[in-house]
């Protein structure tokens, strides 16, 4: 035997080893490979779930508050008022035909609304709108305003005023439509003055 020969079984074992070392390595990460990828695909499709979940909920969300719903129509108020010391401008214009209908214990309400239909085309007519006095089985139709029934194409809108005519006593007032059970908060009249009834509200305009 040469000087600095390796003996045979070491020369074996030099061979088969790093070919041993590259199977066991090649098969080891090779699983944990997958059980990472199956963790993450099951983490992934979870999320988009979850993503998908949440997008629903944001679009579908609760009713708008300030909307009523009537026949695929939607009337949506965006201002509500309490018309104090009545001026001729506001009982001539867009509150014009009730200039004989507001006494000094009444109080008139202009309402500012958005008229929409939807996906689909959509007939309209504000005039089927009341207030109520919450607590109040008693509606109040509008009076006046400048909003015509018609129809909507899809995804169109119109808008204009109503006006109401409602005691003043104090009462907090919703505005309702027939077939829906929801309600629009708009405002709390005042309180007539004692002794009022039966008079003319005054105008501002008045000497």
């Amino acid at each position: 035997m040469h000087v600095g020969a390796a003996p045979q079984h070491f020369s074996k074992v030099f061979t088969r080893l790093p070919v041993d070392y590259v199977l066991m390595n090649r098969t080891g990460p090779s699983a944990a490979f997958k059980r990472w990828a199956w963790a993450l695909t099951v983490a992934l499709c979870f999320a988009t779930a979850l993503g998908g979940w949440r997008a629903a909920a944001t679009i579908a969300g609760p009713p708008d508050p300030s909307t009523l719903a009537v026949n695929g129509a939607s009337y949506s108020v965006t201002r509500a008022e309490q018309v104090k010391g009545l001026s001729d401008t506001d009982l001539a214009g867009m509150s014009h035909g009730i200039q004989s209908l507001v006494t000094d214990d009444q109080a008139l309400i202009n309402l500012h609304v958005v008229v929409a239909a939807g996906d689909s085309p959509a007939s309209y007519d504000a005039s089927v709108l009341r207030v109520f006095a919450v607590g109040s089985p008693k509606g109040y139709p509008p009076v006046g305003g400048i909003i015509a029934p018609g129809r909507l194409r899809p995804h169109s809108r119109v808008e204009g005023f109503l006006s109401f005519v409602v005691p003043r006593d104090g009462a907090r007032i919703v505005l309702r439509a027939p077939g829906n059970s929801d309600d629009v908060p708009l405002l709390e009249v005042d309180v007539a003055p004692a002794g009022a009834g039966g008079h003319m509200h005054p105008s501002s305009h008045s000497p």
